[in-house]
């Protein structure tokens, strides 16, 4: 049976509001030990998504006006997909995009995350439960 999203997907998401301040944002990467996060509104819908990349590319490059909010930088729209979406597509996706991160949801509403890393897991832990390793002939 092929992988859907919500077979892989991380279901408790930290996210960060789009008036967060950036330096609260680096403070919140690094705490919880992440590069990125969806970014909601005062609704807690998902209104984009911001990374470590983001925040160094467009705090470095844009000059004279100086971004201090998650809002103002985040990419947006966000990449997302349905829980039901395959795992194949996911990884399409990160790949088209060049993206690390893609977000499950049901309209503006965050079901989960999938990240580069998720998948590795998958692809490490892939038959170990059946005693195989993919890695070996």
């Amino acid at each position: 049976m092929a992988l859907r999203a919500a077979d892989v997907m991380i279901k408790d998401v930290i996210t960060v509001n789009e008036k967060t301040l950036l330096k609260d944002v680096t403070k919140i990467f690094s705490k919880k030990h992440i590069t990125g996060a969806p970014v909601i509104n005062e609704a807690g819908e998902l209104v984009g998504v911001i990374s470590k990349t983001d925040i160094l590319r467009k705090t470095v490059s844009i000059g004279a006006w100086s971004p201090s909010s998650a809002g103002q930088i985040m990419t947006k729209p966000a990449v997302t997909v349905v829980p039901d979406e395959s795992l194949r597509r996911v990884c399409e996706l990160m790949l088209e995009r060049h993206i690390h991160r893609v977000v499950i949801a049901e309209g503006n509403k965050i079901s989960g995350i999938i990240t580069t890393m998720d998948i590795l897991r998958v692809i490490a832990n892939q038959g170990k439960e059946k005693g195989q390793d993919v890695f070996e002939n």
